[in-house]
C-alpha cells in the first residue's frame, strides 16, 4: 500500500496561468540553456584571479602527479608524511584532471565549475518532475546564482562534488520511488557512498530526504519497504566503511599518517574531526584567546537565525525567508492532499531535505565555517520553486492572497536589510527593489482586474528578490579568493563581521591566523633554496601549519612536510621520528613560523621539534627569514 493521505485523490492541481505560458517544452529549453550558460560564464569568469585558492588541496593534487601512493591515500606531500583531513575522492577528480591539463588553476577548479553546471541541470529536473516548467526555471536559477554556490564553482573544495553526488542520489531515489525501480534506489546509496568519499558525513544530510520519499511513496507494503529502506542504508553503510577500513588496515609504514587524528585512524576522522565534533562542540576555541577582543564570542553563535546573521547570511540568506515559508505552505499542502503523487513525492522530499539541513547548520557546534551553508542551497532552491508555484497560482481566497503578500512583504523588508551590509551594496538600489516588491505584494492582494496584471506583478517580485542573492555573486567575481574560508561579496559595515576578520587575514593581522588560514609565502630566494636542495631529502623542508607548506611546495615544486598537519595540532611527526629523519638525511631545512607557536593547541611534537632544531642547528636567514639547514651540518 502506499500512503495516500499525501496524495490527492482528486484531479491533480489546476495549471496556473504561468505555467500555461510556458507550457512550450523548447521555450523552457531555451530558457534553461541560457541558465546554464549564464551559470558557466559566471563559473569561469577570470577563474585564474583566485591562484591556487585553497593551496592545502592544490599540493595535495601536486603530490598525487607525483607519486601514486599519495593519490590514493590524498597525501599532502609525496614523501607521504601525512594526509589532508577530508577523504580523497575530490582529489582524484582534480589530480586526473591536472595530469591532462597540467598543474594550474584551471586544471583545478575548472571541474567544480563543469560539476556545478550539471547540479543546475539537476535541479531543474528534479523540480520540472513537478510539472511545472516555470517551477523548475526559477528553482534552477535560485540555486546557480546563490552566493555559496557561485563561490565554491570558482574553487577547489571538495563541497561541489559533494553537492553533485548529493543532488544525483535524490534523483535517483526520487525516481526509484515514483517508478518502482530498486537499481535506482541501489544506485543513490552508491551515489552517497561517493558522497562519503568526498567529505564523510556530510554528505549523508540528504538521507533523511531519501528515506522519507521512499517510505511514504514507494508502491510497496509498509513492511516491504521497510526492509528495502533498511537494506538500502546497509549497503551505504557497508560502501561508506570501506575507505576507513582500508586507510586503517593498510600498515602505517606504507601510508600516510592520517591527517585530522590523534591516533591515525581515518575511522576517528570519521566520527570526531569531521564528524560529532562538528556538531556537538559548542565550547569556546582556545584561540579566542589571541583574537581581539571586539572579535570573541563568548557564547555560540548557534540558533534558529544563526544563518541569517552578518557572517552567513551574504552567502545564503538572501531568500531564506520565503523558503521558510514555502516549507510550511508545502506542508499544509501535503497533509490536506493537494498534491498529486508525482508532485507530493518532490513536495515531501525538498522540505525535509530543507529543514534536516537548515536546523543541523543552525544548530551545530563552534566549528563552523560560512561555506558549510552550500549543503543548503538546493533544497531552498526546490522549496522556492515550489512556493512560486503557489505564487503564480492566481488564487482567489482571500486568506491565501493576504498570506502571500505578507510574505513578499516580509522578504523584501528583510532583502532591504542584506542591501545595508556592505559599503559595497549600492543603498538606492536596494531601495528601488524594496519599493518594486512592495508594489508586487499589493497587486497580489487585491487581486488585480486583469489576469496578466497578477502575473507581471509576481513576475516582479520574483525578479527584485533575486537581484540580492545575484548582485552578490557578481561582486565575489571581482574578488581573488585563497585559503580555508572562502566569503561571497562584500566586506561588511560591522567591525565584528567575519568578512572584516577576513579582510585583516589578507593583509597578514594577525600573523598566525594568516599563516594558519591562508599560508605564508616562501618568497623567491627561499623558492629557490629549496628548489636546489639535495635530491636525497625526501622532503625539502619541514614547516607549518598545512598552509603554509602547502604553499612552500607548490613554489618549489619540492615535498614539504606539514608538521602537525593542517593546523599544527596533530601528534605526527614525533620529535624521535623527526630526529631519526634528519639523521638519515632525508629533511633538509626546517623553517619554523614563531607566530604559530604562540597558539594553545598547538601539538606538543611541533614544539619539541621546533625546540630541538634550534637547540641543535645553526639558524641562517634566506630573505629574511629564519630556516635551520638540517643535512651536511652536525647536529
Amino acid at each position: 500500500m502506499t500512503s495516500q493521505y499525501l496524495i490527492s485523490e482528486g484531479n491533480p492541481s489546476a495549471k496556473s496561468l504561468f505555467a500555461d505560458k510556458l507550457r512550450s517544452t523548447t521555450r523552457a529549453q531555451w530558457c534553461l540553456l541560457g541558465i546554464l550558460l549564464a551559470a558557466c560564464l559566471c563559473y569561469t569568469w577570470s577563474l585564474d584571479a583566485n591562484g591556487w585558492a585553497n593551496a592545502y588541496y592544490s599540493a595535495a593534487v601536486q603530490a598525487g602527479l607525483h607519486d601514486p601512493v599519495s593519490y590514493f591515500f590524498g597525501a599532502a606531500d609525496w614523501g607521504n608524511s601525512m594526509s589532508v583531513d577530508k577523504p580523497p575522492l575530490s582529489l582524484w577528480i582534480m589530480g586526473a584532471s591536472a595530469k591532462i591539463f597540467g598543474l594550474n588553476t584551471w586544471a583545478l577548479i575548472l571541474p567544480q565549475a563543469l560539476m556545478t553546471v550539471i547540479s543546475t541541470l539537476l535541479v531543474f529536473k528534479i523540480a520540472k518532475r513537478s510539472g511545472s516548467s516555470a517551477m523548475a526555471l526559477i528553482a534552477s536559477t535560485v540555486f546557480a546564482f546563490t552566493p555559496i554556490t557561485v563561490l565554491l564553482a570558482r574553487y577547489n573544495n571538495p563541497d561541489p562534488l559533494m553537492i553533485l553526488l548529493m543532488l544525483t542520489a535524490f534523483h535517483s531515489a526520487l525516481l526509484a520511488t515514483e517508478h518502482k525501480r530498486l537499481g535506482l534506489l541501489w544506485l543513490s546509496a552508491g551515489l552517497l557512498t561517493l558522497g562519503f568519499l568526498t567529505k564523510q558525513l556530510q554528505a549523508f544530510l540528504v538521507l533523511p530526504a531519501i528515506l522519507t520519499m521512499f517510505l511514504l511513496f514507494a508502491p510497496y507494503s509498509w513492511s516491504r519497504k521497510a526492509k528495502l529502506g533498511g537494506l538500502a542504508t546497509l549497503l551505504l553503510g557497508a560502501g561508506s566503511m570501506a575507505w576507513p577500513l582500508i586507510v586503517d588496515l593498510t600498515a602505517p609504514g606504507s601510508r600516510p599518517y592520517v591527517g585530522g587524528s590523534k591516533g591515525n585512524s581515518m575511522f576517528e576522522l570519521v566520527l570526531g574531526y569531521n564528524g560529532m565534533n562538528r556538531v556537538v562542540q559548542h565550547e569556546q576555541d582556545p584561540t579566542a584567546a589571541l583574537l581581539p577582543p571586539e572579535l570573541r564570542s563568548v557564547d555560540s553563535d548557534a540558533g534558529f537565525f544563526r544563518l541569517w546573521n552578518v557572517n552567513y547570511g551574504q552567502e545564503i540568506g538572501w531568500l531564506l525567508l520565503p523558503a521558510l515559508v514555502a516549507c510550511i505552505a508545502i506542508t499544509v499542502r501535503l497533509i490536506r492532499r493537494h498534491y498529486p503523487r508525482g508532485e507530493a513525492i518532490v513536495a515531501a522530499g525538498s522540505v525535509v531535505w530543507m529543514t534536516t539541513t537548515y536546523m543541523l547548520l543552525s544548530f551545530m557546534g563552534n566549528s563552523f565555517h560560512s561555506y558549510y551553508t552550500a549543503s543548503l542551497a538546493a533544497p531552498m532552491a526546490l522549496c522556492l520553486g515550489l512556493g512560486a508555484q503557489l505564487l503564480f497560482a492566481g488564487d482567489t481566497s482571500r486568506t491565501r492572497r493576504l498570506l502571500l503578500a505578507a510574505t513578499l512583504i516580509a522578504a523584501a523588508i528583510f532583502g532591504k536589510a542584506m542591501w545595508q551590509i556592505s559599503d559595497d551594496f549600492p543603498g538606492w538600489l536596494g531601495t528601488c527593489l524594496l519599493l518594486v516588491t512592495l508594489s508586487a505584494a499589493t497587486l497580489v492582494l487585491v487581486q488585480a482586474p486583469k489576469p496578466w496584471i497578477t502575473q507581471v506583478a509576481a513576475w516582479s517580485a520574483v525578479a527584485s528578490l533575486l537581484a540580492g542573492p545575484i548582485f552578490c555573486s557578481l561582486l565575489t567575481l571581482k574578488s581573488p579568493q585563497q585559503g580555508s574560508n572562502p566569503l561571497s561579496g562584500g566586506v561588511s559595515r560591522n567591525e565584528h563581521s567575519l568578512s572584516r576578520f577576513l579582510a585583516g587575514i589578507k593583509n597578514g593581522e594577525p600573523a598566525w591566523v594568516a599563516g594558519l588560514a591562508i599560508g605564508n609565502d616562501p618568497g623567491p630566494e627561499l623558492t629557490k633554496v629549496l628548489h636546489n636542495s639535495p635530491d636525497s631529502c625526501t622532503w625539502a623542508a619541514a614547516t607549518y601549519p598545512g598552509q603554509t607548506a602547502a604553499r612552500f611546495q607548490l613554489a618549489s615544486d619540492r615535498p614539504v612536510m606539514a608538521l602537525g598537519g593542517f593546523a599544527a595540532t596533530d601528534p605526527s611527526p614525533t620529535l624521535e621520528q623527526f630526529r631519526e629523519l634528519v639523521s638519515a638525511g632525508r629533511i633538509c631545512f626546517l623553517v619554523p613560523q614563531p607566530d604559530q607557536l604562540k597558539v594553545p593547541g598547538t601539538s606538543d611534537d611541533v614544539l619539541a621539534v621546533t625546540r630541538w632544531v634550534e637547540s641543535s642547528f645553526k639558524p641562517e636567514k634566506v630573505n629574511g627569514v629564519i630556516v635551520y639547514r638540517l643535512v651536511g651540518t652536525s647536529g
